[in-house]
């Protein structure tokens, strides 16, 4: 993003010293002196104080996070008001600052009774209150009980499922936090007036959690990609103190009041957004559905403490094994192959790893007939239920695949006819149109003008080539091994109902991910595909173990 700059500068909480709960580094606004930060946080919550967690490209609409202010019937803050006022200013001459309370009005002014509060419009000068009626976490607590509840009765009829459901609530409140964050998110848009938001509920680190991160999914195609989305969960849910030991109970020790699924509304209000704009999103939900494993497994310790000293307490990373890791290592298993992401997003990722800039999603996700229950999540061990969406998206995943396999292995056929038209005698333009299909020599891009290359568009990026050497001598022996990974049987789609993987027996109709070897054609599951590149094309593509332990043999005997 750009930071630290002119406006907002790194303000150092190594020690926690400032407030516990939150990350080692902060970002403040240049203009607020040490006084005014310390005083803005003895006078909030947790001493969580107002911090930057996204700026827009133009350098001025910001996004802020912090926790209600202590300001209880009477209380007021000097430094509190300015420090408002530094994050207004440090957006430049813009418009007010929006201070938005995500909780209930009610819910607002009982804590004012505890001595904590609100910002009044008549004491914080300039801001632009909002209360956006989410419900606590007692609240979303009983909302999944009383979903899951009916979701496990197997006498229930269709008529009352549907009622059920909606007298949960799950829905609705889905439906206020994706509404609330897509008003945060289009206003800061120059277009809508460029306004910077201060987002808070009580102590914030649920609520605010939640909208904060959900707001920068909408605006910043950034974290709608494989890493970004890692980066966004990072820094807003891991960074900023959102308590998962807690909330998810991973311990016998937690109070069973503090439990509550505010992360699974999250990631439920993400999939609501990947089922309406698959080709917004590099990722599939399937890692949806494994972040929230995760996050409830303890198994990896990405989602163990309830902030950053906490699990540099327990010594976590060295204890530890990271969940990021096991996504980096079946990245291919979380990849959306309807993924297609904005131009101005894909010309500046030419440039730099991680560009800046935006592209809101359509208005049309906040419409209220358009949510749904996540069946893959709520019903995933009803086997019987085929996930339909994800298995379209495997199915297009399968095929993008195979045809990338094609694509290298008629580059891989070409090579050998132009060896074998050299030995032949023939010139260069006789070969050219050899390779074109109509014999127009100009509709044969795959050849470059060195001679030791013979190139081919790669189907599953308009981005990269890719390149087959030719030098190696050509022989009947040589041409037999590399034909024989080539595929020639035909192949189903779609696993059967009782059709098993041949690896290690797993009944393909559940909810396991499945591809075709490239090799053999046969339906395998995740577990076993390996994907390699030593195969005669040299690109990565799937393979059985079988076919892949053949085919590395069959590489080495040629080395």
């Amino acid at each position: 993003m750009g930071l630290p700059n002119n406006s907002w500068v790194a303000l150092d909480n190594s020690s926690y010293q400032i407030c516990d709960t939150y990350p080692g580094l902060l970002f403040v606004p240049e203009i607020a002196d040490r006084t005014t930060l310390l005083g803005s946080a003895n006078f909030r919550s947790r001493r969580r104080l107002p911090v930057l967690t996204w700026i827009h490209p133009n350098g001025k609409a910001v996004l802020c996070r912090s926790s209600q202010p202590l300001s209880g019937l009477t209380s007021k803050s000097v430094d509190d008001q300015l420090m408002l006022r530094c994050i207004r200013c440090a957006s430049g001459d813009g418009p007010l600052l929006y201070v938005v309370d995500t909780r209930p009005p009610l819910n607002a002014l009982t804590n004012r009774a505890q001595g904590k509060g609100y910002e009044d419009v008549n004491v914080y000068k300039d801001i632009i209150l909002r209360f956006l009626q989410i419900p606590n976490i007692h609240a979303v607590r009983g909302s999944l009980e009383k979903l899951l509840k009916v979701y496990q009765d197997p006498k229930v009829s269709l008529k009352d499922l549907n009622s059920a459901v909606d007298k949960s609530s799950w829905l609705r409140y889905l439906r206020l936090i994706v509404e609330a964050a897509y008003f945060i998110a289009s206003r800061m848009e120059p277009e809508a007036g460029g306004y910077s938001f201060l987002v808070h509920c009580s102590d914030g680190w649920d609520r605010t959690a939640q909208v904060c991160s959900l707001a920068q999914l909408m605006i910043d195609p950034y974290y709608r990609t494989f890493n970004g989305f890692q980066a966004l969960i990072e820094k807003d849910w891991l960074y900023f103190g959102h308590k998962f030991t807690d909330r998810c109970g991973l311990v016998d020790s937690v109070d069973p009041r503090e439990v509550s699924p505010i992360f699974v509304q999250f990631l439920d209000c993400t999939h609501h957004l990947l089922e309406l704009l698959p080709e917004a999103f590099e990722f599939n939900s399937r890692m949806l559905l494994e972040l929230h494993d995760h996050s409830r497994s303890g198994l990896y310790g990405t989602f163990i403490g309830c902030s950053e000293r906490e699990r540099m307490q327990l010594g976590l990373s060295q204890k530890t094994y990271s969940s990021w890791a096991y996504f980096a290592e079946n990245r291919h298993l979380f990849i959306n192959p309807l993924y297609k992401p904005p131009v101005a997003f894909a010309q500046a990722r030419k440039t730099t790893n991680r560009p800046h800039v935006t592209a809101l999603l359509p208005a049309f996700v906040t419409s209220p007939h358009l949510f749904g229950p996540w069946a893959d999540l709520f019903l995933r061990r009803e086997w019987r239920i085929p996930s339909v969406s994800q298995r379209t998206v495997e199915v297009v995943d399968d095929l993008k695949t195979q045809t990338k396999a094609l694509s290298a292995y008629s580059c891989l056929l070409r090579k050998r006819v132009l060896e074998l038209s050299k030995l032949l005698g023939k010139s260069q333009a006789e070969i050219r149109d050899l390779l074109s299909l109509n014999g127009n020599r100009e509709e044969a891009p795959y050849m470059d003008d060195d001679d030791d290359y013979a190139v081919v568009n790669d189907s599953d990026s308009s981005q990269s080539t890719f390149k087959t050497p030719v030098s190696d001598s050509l022989t009947m022996e040589g041409i037999s091994k590399d034909l024989s990974v080539v595929n020639t049987r035909d192949v189903n789609l779609v696993a059967g109902a009782m059709s098993t993987c041949p690896g290690c027996s797993v009944l393909l109709a559940s909810q396991t991910p499945y591809a075709h070897c490239v090799r053999c054609g046969q339906l395998v599951c995740s577990s076993c595909l390996s994907p390699t590149d030593a195969n005669p094309t040299g690109v990565m593509l799937p393979f059985c173990k079988t076919c892949q332990r053949q085919t590395t043999a069959v590489k080495q005997n040629n080395l």
